[in-house]
């Protein structure tokens, strides 16, 4: 029996928790995972963890795992400020890396971090779990098979309420999965971002936006992302020509209105579980010369950070703005 891939989960808190939960349960069931070390820099929170969860290398620092021979990779739950540093710091020492959406918080250190991973043939993967949402899935299925006709425009709302928050705004936090989502579904990125947005009780950071994402084909998808909607929605639409799809991302039930309205067909995936066996499964294959496919690649989080870079510029200067994306081969030449 190959010995099991060793995982470290770098951030214990909220998400970071259910990672830790996630990989000590695959690792019970299959064997091909084991949780190798758990970081944060709150004791408190590493003995929470303790009493949940039971022995482990707990550790309020990094460092001591980059040369870690027996690490395999990390899954990095940590502020999205940290994620740059953290991530190369690991790509460096040659361990694979899962980090968190976003991937990192500028397009300049996203790609940057998509080119240290190739440099060390090493994985890169970024946490967006809606690539393994059955719900999506079917939906993708359902446009693909020219039910709803000519796709006109798809719409996002991704809200729910929050206290007001210091340190980060709306745009940033919700985003990603939307765009990246639509990108799944159409198969391309959109060209011109349009943002608008406003903080109410933080002036400092917006609670609110409103995104209009124009494709090259005329297609548009319009985000709608706050903090302030005492409903929380993960929710999508797409309407085209002979009909309508509605998916509800979190409980992965749909609805397709066609010639007539009917219930879309989806088993629940378990998002979490399956991000972390693919994870799983792209450093076996990396590590046994096997081809593998990412499904969540580095370049996929670098795009989606390009987007939102779009917005956050579109908002600053009230005006459509280009989404500048370099292509894959720009990437491997500078």
């Amino acid at each position: 029996m190959t010995s099991p891939v060793r995982i470290a989960v770098i951030g214990a808190g909220y998400w970071g928790k259910k990672i830790i939960r996630e990989i000590l349960d695959v690792g019970r069931s299959t064997g091909r995972v084991q949780l190798h070390a758990v970081v944060d820099n709150s004791p408190t929170m590493l003995a929470q963890c303790e009493k949940e969860f039971g022995p482990s290398d707990y550790r309020v620092d990094y460092q001591g795992l980059l040369d870690d021979p027996e690490l395999s990779g990390v899954h990095i739950c940590t502020p999205n400020s940290t994620h740059f540093e953290v991530a190369s710091s690991f790509l460096k020492h040659g361990k694979n890396v899962l980090v968190e959406k976003p991937l990192t918080l500028n397009s300049k250190e996203a790609y940057q971090l998509v080119k240290i991973a190739q440099e060390n043939k090493k994985v890169l993967c970024v946490g967006h779990i809606h690539r393994f949402n059955n719900g999506v899935r079917e939906l993708r299925q359902a446009i693909n098979s020219g039910i709803l006709g000519e796709l006109y425009y798809v719409r996002f709302g991704w809200t729910g309420f929050l206290p007001p928050q210091g340190y980060r705004e709306v745009i940033t936090d919700l985003a990603p999965h939307p765009f990246d989502i639509c990108n799944y579904l159409l198969d391309m990125w959109p060209n011109k971002i349009t943002c608008r947005g406003k903080g109410y009780r933080t002036k400092e950071n917006e609670e609110v936006a409103f995104i209009t994402a124009e494709h090259p084909s005329g297609l548009a998808a319009q985000v709608e992302v706050s903090w302030l909607d005492r409903e929380k929605r993960r929710d999508v639409t797409v309407v085209g020509s002979k009909g309508m799809a509605y998916l509800d991302c979190s409980e992965q039930k749909g609805l397709l209105h066609a010639s007539n309205s009917t219930e879309i067909s989806i088993t629940p995936s378990n998002t979490i579980r399956e991000e972390v066996t693919h994870f799983v499964d792209c450093i076996s294959g990396n590590l046994n010369s096997k081809p593998f496919s990412n499904l969540s690649d580095g370049m996929l989080g670098a795009r989606v950070v390009s987007i939102l870079e779009a917005a956050r510029e579109s908002l600053r200067q009230e005006r459509t703005v280009e989404v500048q994306m370099p292509l894959a081969e720009e990437i491997r030449a500078k």
